[in-house]
């Protein structure tokens, strides 16, 4: 079943960040939202993740419960005095880390499933090291590691490869893909890093100023039919057409 998104708005005093904002998540799918900086989207997938509440709207989750929802953050957002284990851990255990005060049963339920995840993303031999000891690539795929340890239905990721070099902006990319489908799970995925997430998604939403300004298959007869979003994307991006499906 879709996840339907109707008419949400949400504002920060006199920011009006989110305008009537209606659209589905296709299940089982990758859904890509990409804009401007400022345009809503980190706001609208903490909105959809029930981090922030919305003013108005509504989302139809279709049977989804809270805890089947994870959102990776923009930054990562590790905690710097816990390890990568327990980082990881963390919401398996509702937040009762270090794991090691856990009663011995509960430890290797966690462990199993921490450490199969770590090894997924390549960070089995890091588990043990803290934040300030790994690189910023590492950290990327350890905050998706966090993310998908406990196989969430919807899986919301922010710019999950914003500062990373080009190779370990791939890496990450290519590593949600593959895990995606391994767990035919649906994602949404906000990126500025358009080169990479065009290939990847099964359709994409534009937003830009808190509205839709475009959903559906990137096809560059679409574009150019929209003026401002062609633009935005051909200025700093300088993509061909043949990069669309």
């Amino acid at each position: 079943m879709n996840i339907r998104i109707e008419n949400l708005y949400k504002s920060f005093k006199d920011n009006h960040v989110l305008n009537d904002v209606s659209f589905e998540i296709p299940e089982g799918k990758i859904l890509g939202l990409f804009g401007p900086s400022g345009g809503g989207k980190s706001v609208l997938l903490k909105v959809i993740a029930q981090v922030i509440d919305l003013d108005k709207g509504n989302i139809n989750y279709q049977g989804l419960e809270k805890e089947d929802i994870n959102l990776m953050f923009q930054e990562g957002a590790l905690f710097d005095s816990l390890s990568v284990f327990d980082n990881v851990a963390f919401p398996l255990v509702d937040g009762r880390v270090p794991t090691s005060s856990l009663p011995i049963k509960k430890q290797k339920e966690v462990a199993d499933k921490v450490m199969a995840i770590l090894d997924r993303v390549g960070l089995r031999e890091a588990y043990n090291k803290f934040p300030a000891q790994i690189s910023g690539g590492m950290k990327r795929r350890a905050s998706l590691a966090r993310t998908l340890v406990s196989a969430p239905k919807l899986t919301l990721l922010d710019d999950p490869t914003c500062g990373l070099d080009p190779i370990a902006s791939s890496v990450i990319m290519n590593l949600i893909v593959e895990i995606q489908k391994e767990m035919n799970s649906t994602m949404i995925i906000a990126s500025q890093d358009l080169r990479r997430l065009f290939p990847v998604t099964d359709s994409n939403i534009a937003l830009f100023d808190g509205s839709i300004a475009y959903q559906g298959v990137l096809e560059s007869k679409e574009l150019a039919e929209i003026g401002h979003i062609n633009d935005f994307i051909n200025c700093r991006y300088d993509l061909t057409a043949d990069t669309f499906k």
